[in-house]
C-alpha cells in the first residue's frame, strides 16, 4: 500500500479479520496521518493474530515485491490528537512486529494520550511485541508524559531492537519508557537515543531511557545501548528540568544493564556489566550515529538479550568489524561495497533536527 487512507483501512481491516497472519506492506514514503483523518492505531481482537507492519517496499504497480531494510524509506508522521502509531498485542497469544519504520510527530497537542507523541505499544500476557530497525525522531509532546515511545508490558514478552531515537520533547520524558508488571519479560538491545528532552514531571521520571518494573516476576533487561546527550528543557517558570540518561525504577522487580553507555544513571539496577561512559563520538548531537573514532565501535556484547538483529537502524549488515558496535547504528567505513546487495553504500539518513 502506499497512502495513508489505505494504511489506516489495513488496521482497521486487520482488527476485525479471522485471519491469523496478517502482513501490511508500506510502500517507500511518508505516511501522514493528518491525509487519514484519524491516527493509525491496531488492537488485538483475534486470538493467536500474527499482524507484521513493515516498510520499505517497492515494486512494478501496486505489488511490494522488493524490501529495502531501511528505516528512513518509509516515514509515519502523527497527527495533534494521538500517537502517531498505538499498537496493542492483547492477551490472546497474538504477536505484533513492527519493522523498518521513521515514525515522527512535531505537532502532538493532546493532554489525556497516554502513549505520547510517537509510539505507544501495549503487551498483554500470552502476547508479544517485537519492535525492530525504527527511527523514532523528532517527538515533540508538550502536553503529555512521554514524547518518542512509552511501552507498556503487563505480562507479555516485549523485544525492542536497533531502535534510535533522538530530538523528542516531552513532560516527563522525550525519550522512551518502558514499564513491565505481572511477569512480563522486556528485551533491549542496540538502543540508541540522544537529545532526549523533558521540562516537568517527576525527576526520577525524567530520563532518555526510563527502565519501570512494578513487581517481583517482572525483569527488563538492556544491552549493548547508549544514552548521551539527554537535557532539560525550560519549563513555564523558566528553570531548567535535570534530565538523566537512564532511569532506573525498580522497586520488585529486576533491571539489568549489560554494556550501556551513559552519561547519567538515575535509581540502582540489580546489575550494570561493562558500563560505559564519556564522550560517545555520535556523528552530531541528536545524530546517535558512531563517528570512526567513537568508543561504541566494536565494543558490545555478543549476543545480548533480544539479539543484535542482522541490520542496524540504517539497513547495515550486523557486523561490520570484529564486534558489534553498541546502540542502534553500525560504523560503516566509507569504503565499504555491496551494503545490502547495493554496489555503493547510500548516504547516511540523518536526523532532522526538531523544531522545538
Amino acid at each position: 500500500m502506499s497512502t495513508a487512507q489505505q494504511f489506516n483501512q489495513a488496521l482497521t481491516a486487520a482488527q476485525g479479520s479471522s485471519d491469523t497472519l496478517v502482513l501490511i506492506r508500506l510502500r517507500e514514503g511518508t505516511y501522514d496521518a493528518f491525509a487519514a483523518s484519524v491516527p493509525f492505531a491496531y488492537a488485538a481482537q483475534t486470538p493467536n493474530q500474527v499482524l507484521d507492519i513493515s516498510g520499505g517496499w517497492s515494486g512494478d504497480g501496486a505489488a511490494c515485491t522488493t524490501q529495502r531494510p531501511r528505516p528512513a524509506l518509509t516515514q509515519l508522521v502523527g497527527i495533534a490528537s494521538s500517537p502517531t502509531l498505538t499498537l496493542g498485542a492483547a492477551s490472546n497469544g497474538g504477536q505484533v512486529y513492527v519493522h523498518d519504520l521513521a515514525i515522527s510527530n512535531p505537532n502532538h497537542t493532546a493532554t489525556d494520550t497516554v502513549g505520547g507523541a510517537c509510539l505507544f505499544v501495549a503487551v498483554d500476557a500470552g502476547s508479544e511485541a517485537r519492535l525492530e530497525r525504527l527511527q523514532v525522531h523528532d517527538c515533540v509532546a508538550r502536553n503529555t508524559s512521554f514524547a518518542s515511545g512509552f511501552f507498556n508490558n503487563r505480562g507479555g514478552t516485549l523485544i525492542v531492537r536497533d531502535v534510535a531515537v533522538a530530538n523528542g520533547l516531552g513532560r516527563r520524558n522525550g525519550g522512551i519508557g518502558v514499564t513491565t508488571s505481572l511477569g512480563g519479560t522486556s528485551s533491549l538491545a542496540q538502543i540508541s537515543v540522544a537529545r532526549a528532552m523533558a521540562f516537568d514531571g517527576n525527576p526520577n521520571d525524567n530520563a532518555g531511557i526510563l527502565l519501570n518494573t512494578s513487581d517481583a516476576a517482572s525483569r527488563i533487561a538492556l544491552s549493548n545501548s547508549v544514552s548521551w546527550g539527554n537535557s532539560g528543557y525550560l519549563n513555564n517558570a523558566g528553570a531548567s528540568v535535570d534530565v538523566s540518561d537512564v532511569a532506573v525504577s525498580s522497586f520488585y522487580g529486576t533491571v539489568d544493564l549489560t554494556r550501556v553507555h551513559r552519561g547519567s544513571l538515575r535509581g540502582t539496577a540489580d546489575s550494570d556489566n561493562a558500563p560505559g561512559s564519556g564522550d560517545p563520538g555520535f556523528v552530531a548531537a541528536g545524530d546517535p550515529r558512531p563517528r570512526a573514532d567513537s568508543i561504541l565501535v566494536d565494543s558490545g556484547i555478543a549476543n545480548p538479550a533480544g539479539g543484535s538483529g542482522v541490520f542496524d537502524a540504517d539497513g547495515a549488515t550486523r557486523v561490520q568489524g570484529v564486534g558489534v558496535d553498541v546502540g542502534a547504528f553500525e560504523y560503516v567505513p566509507s569504503d565499504t561495497i555491496f551494503r545490502n546487495g547495493f554496489d555503493v553504500p547510500p548516504s547516511p539518513d540523518s536526523f532532522p533536527s526538531a523544531d522545538l
